[in-house]
């Protein structure tokens, strides 16, 4: 009777020490079993692709405002950012952007900002009013 006892007590005493660790084992975890570390990660992706997009955005709208791109150029990169950020959402709609697709728009953002140098830098310009400057 007293071992029985005994065992029982050891018993509970283990499962009782066995259920009160298991949070702290399963810290880095949130309810629905994402790993915390993963989704900070994912944050970090997701502003860092934010920021390198507005970048290029103030360089388009630079581009635009000095007449150094066309109205077709600029219409041309705005659709290719429009494209980057629906790809952006598009990663993101299971909660998370891992690194293959971090690299995947990054390797976008790349083509995007080379597509934005060649136009702003390819002496085509806009005119204002239909002025042109060969005219005296």
């Amino acid at each position: 009777m007293k071992s029985t006892l005994m065992k029982t007590a050891l018993g509970l005493l283990a499962f009782g020490s066995l259920v009160l660790s298991a949070p702290s084992a399963m810290a880095g975890w949130d309810r629905d079993g994402h790993d915390r570390y993963a989704f900070r990660q994912s944050q970090q992706f997701s502003q860092q692709v934010n920021a390198r997009q507005d970048r290029q955005m103030d360089r388009i709208r630079t581009g635009m405002h000095e007449g150094r791109l066309t109205r077709a150029e600029f219409r041309e990169l705005m659709h290719e950012q429009r494209e980057i950020r629906s790809m952006e959402r598009h990663f993101r709609a299971d909660g998370f952007i891992d690194g293959r697709e971090f690299r995947h728009l990054g390797h976008a953002l790349d083509r995007a900002s080379r597509n934005i140098r060649a136009e702003k830098h390819d002496r085509q310009q806009r005119y204002a009013y239909n002025t042109s400057p060969w005219r005296d």
